[in-house]
């Protein structure tokens, strides 16, 4: 029996593109309340693929326990079922559809917003014969305890809306 040697074989090379990862994420704004985050953030455009973005998050900041992939057109989503009154990181990250390649992760952090207010009332006052508004409201149930409270107001029906200083703690 005898043997071809190999070199009598044509060789055949091919090149595989390398296909570059997208940008870094940018404009990641977290914003909500209660058990809900709403993430968005600005379109990767830099790229000839079409990208989705893998949105991760925990309640550790060196680990990712949850993530949620969007569609390719999407620059926003919403993580359900948080834990209220709970500090959440978030990473973003566009990845190519159907190649896997992710770019670098963008992180932010957010304190999660307690629960709204209940029961507000408004009764008006009159004192050193000044005009002025009390506001009373129960505190939201089972949360920990809250640093202080946010009002926001504004005169009449439209215009736009000021928040009012000192913040009150109770």
């Amino acid at each position: 029996v005898s043997a071809t040697p190999l070199s009598t074989y044509p060789v055949i090379l091919a090149t595989v593109p390398v296909i570059p990862p997208p940008s870094q994420v940018e404009g990641v704004v977290l914003s909500g309340s209660g058990t809900s985050l709403t993430v968005s953030w600005t379109a990767v455009t830099d790229q000839m693929y079409m990208i989705l973005y893998v949105v991760s998050y925990s309640t550790d900041r060196g680990i990712k326990t949850g993530m949620k992939r969007s569609g390719i057109t999407d620059t926003s989503t919403t993580l359900t079922e948080l834990e209220p009154n709970t500090t959440y990181y978030v990473w973003v990250a566009a990845e190519i559809l159907g190649a896997g390649v992710q770019g670098p992760y963008s992180m932010r952090m957010q304190n999660s917003v307690p629960s709204k207010v209940t029961g507000v009332t408004v009764s008006p006052m009159v004192t050193s014969n000044q005009p002025s508004l009390r506001v009373t409201w129960s505190a939201p149930s089972s949360e920990r305890t809250i640093q202080h409270y946010q009002v926001d107001y504004r005169v009449g029906t439209s215009g736009s809306w000021s928040t009012w200083s000192p913040n009150p703690t109770s």
